[in-house]
């Protein structure tokens, strides 16, 4: 006979838990979330309180999964506390001080030490050359005068993504020095690559398209492997604990580990504040948004362009944002164009959905301003950049 369906997530019962028919799962959820007191830690994802379950044992909000719990009947005063077997009383754990923590004794923490910990210095000054040669003569051999804009930016990430195919996939097994330094140079050339097929950009003064350059390619970057992600997903040709960082390499978030030894002082355990871990690497709800849009090429150029565009007017303002907001003018149209030749003539929904994934990335970058900040009044890393403009909300 087949089970009860479980009233939280829809995956088969496994009896009446806590005054609900629910699975193990969900039993477990609810148990741990009420005992370790993280329910008061929770925040609805999407900020309302309202989410649904995306399809069966699919829930990613654990607010709204905690409430819909209560909600089916579930309650605490259900649980059965002293059924373990008798056992020692674990020692009572010390928090650490925030003087062991800094390293610098408590009569001393707030003042300024004379001599602080050395920094090392990045240097990108050859790596920014690079990409003003690229920005000075542009890439035409994809630029063909009949094509739409965003036919054009499209055609450029496709070539860009060519010179990445490979035979198999690659896994990076470690996050470290080695890796963050050769990607850091490969978006950024591939961003100013790409910028120079857009019409209207090559016309602005050096100095702008850099400063636009240095402000976006991360970004660029970023919805370029949730997309690719979610694309390889769809398919089925990537498991939900793999993350692509290009069309052959990937993460996998459930063995990579994240080396910092070689920009803090202190260990990950120490500073796991300040790191992202694995869930803000991958950012699985924006993940199933764009494998549920599924968008097209055209649809992804739109995206990629319109966040840039937008966060560059928003971070610079004066001049730099008139040109943008002209920028976005101009891929609207072309994208109107492109439903019209496409006979979509209702795609209101369609791009209602694009804009949300493109406003959740820029809230996610700005949530997390203000951990950067914190990071820099404790010296909790010590490296410098030659150009720190080119990294500022780069998370």
């Amino acid at each position: 006979m087949a089970s009860i369906p479980c009233q939280i997530c829809g995956k088969p019962g496994h009896g009446t838990h806590f005054g609900a028919v629910s699975c193990r799962a969900c039993a477990a959820f609810f148990r741990r979330s009420i005992i370790d007191n993280s329910d008061a830690t929770f925040k609805c994802l999407r900020g309302n309180d309202d989410c649904s379950l995306k399809f069966v044992g699919k829930f990613y909000c654990k607010k709204c999964r905690l409430q819909t719990c209560f909600d089916k009947g579930m309650d605490p005063k259900h649980f059965q506390h002293g059924r373990d077997k008798i056992k020692a009383p674990s020692p009572p754990i010390i928090p650490e001080s925030m003087s062991t923590f800094v390293g610098r004794p408590a009569f001393i923490i707030h003042c300024v030490p004379s001599a602080g910990l050395k920094k090392s210095m990045v240097d990108v000054t050859d790596l920014i050359e690079k990409a003003a040669d690229l920005l000075r003569f542009g890439a035409p051999s994809v630029s063909i005068e009949c094509l739409g804009i965003l036919e054009k930016m499209s055609r450029a990430h496709r070539l860009a993504q060519k010179t990445e195919n490979g035979l198999d996939f690659q896994q990076v097994p470690v996050l470290g020095e080695r890796f963050f330094l050769h990607y850091w140079e490969t978006d950024l050339l591939k961003t100013a690559k790409w910028l120079t097929h857009f019409d209207g950009f090559q016309c602005l003064p050096l100095a702008v398209q850099l400063q636009v350059l240095m402000a976006t390619w991360h970004l660029r970057a970023r919805l370029d492997r949730l997309s690719t992600t979610a694309k390889l997903r769809k398919n089925a040709r990537i498991g939900e604990h793999k993350f692509m960082i290009d069309n052959r390499v990937f993460l996998d978030l459930k063995s990579c580990k994240l080396d910092v030894s070689w920009c803090s002082k202190y260990t990950n355990d120490e500073i796991k504040f300040f790191l992202e871990e694995s869930d803000d690497w991958v950012h699985n709800e924006l993940v199933q948004y764009l494998e549920d849009l599924n968008p097209s090429d055209i649809e992804i150029s739109f995206m990629m362009c319109q966040l840039c565009f937008h966060y560059a007017g928003k971070r610079f303002q004066g001049d730099v944002l008139v040109k943008m907001e002209q920028f976005e003018d101009v891929i609207s149209d072309d994208l109107h164009k492109y439903y019209e030749n496409q006979n979509v003539r209702n795609y209101s929904e369609r791009l209602g959905k694009m804009m949300k994934i493109n406003n959740m990335l820029q809230k996610i970058i700005w949530e997390k301003r203000w951990k950067t900040e914190l990071a820099k009044t404790f010296d909790i890393f010590y490296v410098d950049f030659s150009h720190p403009e080119m990294f500022q909300d780069c998370c």
